[in-house]
């Protein structure tokens, strides 16, 4: 019984090893098998045993000179394969990469320069040994139709190969591209907040401290607001990523604070759709958008300005969008003293692009009657 079970795990050892190499998926990086030392042997010893099997039915059977052709061209074609197996796995010796045009010439011109010598010099040798005139005139050159054959589906699967590899590169390269931008988008993120955050913060205490002597009740309006703004951002305030319920949550405590700081003389028009309350949404790409249209706009237009923010689901080209729209009355593009850097503005459209991989953008454009409109367009859900 042992010896039964030590024979079947002999014969699954030899199957294993037979089959070993014989994953021709481009992953592989090669153009033929490749095998292991033990898989040689178990290859070499079957193909001496199919090439014995072969000349002992020669032999048992009544000798005929088409079976010796026969017996003759498999042997030279085995050899031939086998040959160039091995010159496959002396060139290419780098498991999992995309093999080189250097490599695989190098082999085809081993593998015609020593393929085709042995091939005709096992044809001449079995020629000495017994008689060819019953094989086929074209059989003379079959040493060349191997290697002619060989290398040309050798040089289909790698090319095969190398396609396969230049994909899964380009793929690596788009998501490495990727992430350096979203990489890039959060360092600018959070150097963003770092301004914004005691800027806005200093002012607006500043705007408490001089109401409090002269307007105790707008003082005490906007200190609530304040704090409210603050128990908003400051739990999230260093992610990347909130809500557009959130978002404009904030945005409109934001412009109550800079509509007090004003004078009253800014209206606001907030409008927002409860539905869109839990659309996912990268933070202070609002925020951005106000405040520039505040600081390069409303501020530097004398007596009553206006700011609207608003979003809504749109249909455009047949697919659902949301379109978050920030639009002032102040003088417009190039009609103010501020110059900006434009830092805001390209860190947005970079957030934009990470975020939604190219489905989103970030359109400004002078708005009716004055001042300026800008439009992020995102994916919506079907309306």
């Amino acid at each position: 019984m042992k010896l039964l079970r030590n024979s079947w795990t002999g014969i699954k050892h030899t199957r294993d090893l037979l089959n070993e190499g014989g994953d021709m998926s481009p992953k592989t990086g090669v153009w033929m098998s490749r095998l292991s030392r033990g898989a040689i042997i178990a290859h070499s010893a079957m193909l001496l045993g199919s090439q014995l099997a072969v000349a002992a039915i020669w032999l048992i059977k009544k000798p005929t000179d088409k079976m010796w052709a026969l017996n003759v061209a498999v042997t030279c074609g085995a050899t031939i394969f086998y040959l160039s197996w091995l010159l496959a796995m002396m060139i290419d010796k780098h498991f999992e990469r995309m093999p080189t045009t250097e490599e695989f010439r190098k082999w085809a011109g081993l593998a015609a320069l020593l393929g085709l010598p042995v091939g005709h010099l096992i044809f001449f040798m079995a020629g000495k040994i017994q008689t060819l005139s019953a094989m086929p005139s074209f059989m003379w050159f079959f040493p060349e139709l191997m290697v002619g054959g060989l290398i040309a589906f050798c040089y289909l699967r790698f090319t095969y190969v190398r396609q396969w590899h230049e994909r899964l590169s380009s793929e690596a390269l788009k998501r490495h591209s990727a992430e350096q931008g979203q990489a890039l988008a959060e360092a600018r993120l959070t150097l963003l907040q770092a301004q914004i955050e005691p800027h806005f913060l200093y002012n607006t205490l500043a705007s408490v401290q001089h109401l409090l002597r002269k307007d105790p009740e707008n003082a005490d309006f906007l200190l609530s607001q304040l704090i409210s703004y603050l128990r908003q951002a400051i739990p999230d305030v260093r992610g990347t990523g909130s809500v557009l319920g959130r978002e404009f949550s904030l945005i409109e405590t934001y412009l109550n604070i800079v509509r007090v700081r004003m004078g009253g003389r800014l209206e606001v028009d907030v409008q927002f759709d409860p539905a869109l309350a839990d659309v996912p949404f990268p933070n202070l790409i609002i925020h951005t958008l106000v405040e520039n249209a505040i600081k390069h706009g409303v501020e530097l237009k004398p007596g009553p300005v206006g700011i609207a923010v608003q979003a809504v689901r749109v249909a455009h080209e047949g697919q659902a969008r949301i379109d978050i729209t920030v639009k002032d009355n102040g003088p417009g593009f190039g009609a103010g003293d501020t110059v900006g850097t434009g830092v805001g503005l390209i860190n947005i459209r970079a957030r934009l692009a990470a975020a939604y991989q190219g489905r989103a953008r970030l359109d400004i454009s002078d708005a009716p009657g004055g001042g300026v409109c800008a439009t992020v367009s995102i994916p919506g859900n079907p309306i």
